[in-house]
Formats: structure tokens, sequence, C-alpha cells
């Protein structure tokens, strides 16, 4: 009996061994996994080399067809009307700008701004921690990807009416889909650049 009692606690405990060993093992997957899952991906900003211009036909006409009739048309009525060439390199960079956020290349996103507006990226990417703090690589981790289909949609309906300029100062504006929509501009030595993000709604 005193045999038979041994070996039966023995088995338990040999039981209990086994169960251990496999708890520990399952642990390990456990943290395994969870370690893999924890890392987080540096976002892609893209290639700026490989992006392609796009041609793009604009309707123009001036701001005057795109006031809101009983709203606020300080926007269209900024500055003056901007010749023809003006116009024309002006929608082009707004253009380029659209196509390239369309396509995720923030690197080719960040051709198209102006200084400032890097500028205020490099700011922000100065308070994150370690990574790519470039104007490219901080786009594309504030960018929801949620957003690309709305992003493309918006390039490839765009169409510019006017640019409205005063010194080095402007508003290109463009519609899509019905909405009416502001970009702010800036002149750098002769080149017009994007100085936001995105298009204000004015209607």
């Amino acid at each position: 009996m005193r045999g038979w009692r041994r070996l039966r606690l023995d088995g338990r405990a040999g039981r209990r061994r086994r169960t251990a060993k496999k708890g520990d093992a399952n642990k390990g997957d456990g943290e395994g996994k969870s370690g893999s899952s924890g890392e987080q991906q540096t976002p892609d900003p893209g290639d700026a080399s490989e992006f392609k211009p796009k041609h793009h036909t604009d309707s123009g006409g001036g701001a005057e067809k795109l006031k809101v009739k009983g709203g606020d048309n300080s926007v269209q009525e900024f500055g003056a009307e901007a010749d023809t060439s003006e116009f024309e390199a002006a929608a082009a960079v707004l253009h380029n700008f659209l196509d390239a956020r369309a396509e995720g290349n923030w690197a080719a996103v960040c051709q198209y701004l102006s200084k400032s507006t890097i500028e205020s990226f490099e700011k922000l990417a100065a308070h994150t921690k370690g990574g790519d703090t470039s104007c490219g690589a901080t786009l594309a981790g504030i960018t929801n990807p949620n957003a690309q289909a709305a992003l493309k949609a918006e390039a490839e309906k765009a169409d510019v009416g006017s640019l409205r300029a005063e010194g080095g100062q402007a508003f290109l504006i463009y519609t899509t889909d019905g909405t009416i929509l502001a970009m702010p501009m800036a002149d750098e030595a002769g080149t017009w650049k994007v100085a936001g993000l995105a298009g204000t709604p004015l209607n």
C-alpha cells in the first residue's frame, strides 16, 4: 500500500510538473507575441524622385463666379486676380501637391510646401523621441491612412478657378464636387508654394 501511494503521489506530481512546463511554454509564446505586436513601424514618407506630375485642365474664369451668395467672400475679394501665367504656375503647384498627397508620397508633398509650413512640422517633430523627423516622415505619421480615398477623390476632381494675390501671399480657389475651397499660397523667390495642408471650405 505504501508503495502504491508513493506511485500515485509521484504520478500526480509528474502531471503537475508537466502542466507547469506546458504553462511556462504557453507563457513564453504569449510574451513573444506580445513583444512583436508592441513594435511600432516607422511610417514610410515615400520617395520624391518617384513622383511624376500629371497634366490637369482647369476652368479658370476668376473669383467672381465662385462667390457665395450671402456668404463671407473675403477670400474671393482678397487682393486682385492674378494674370494667366501666375494662375497657371500656382495651379500646377497645387495639383502636384494634391496628387502627391493622394499617392501618400509625403516626401514629394514637402517639395511643394512653403518654408514656413515645413518649419512648423520640424518644430512638431522636435518633440518626438527618435526616429525620422523629416517633413515627409512627420506628415506620414500624422495622416490618417483611412483618409487616402478622400484625398484621391479631391486630387482627381480639383478644378482651379482663381488665384487672388497680394504681395507674396495668395489664395488659390478651387472646386471639388460642388464644394468651393481655398488654399493659402506663398511666393518664395518667384515660385508659388502651398502654405497649408488642406483647402478651407468657403461654402
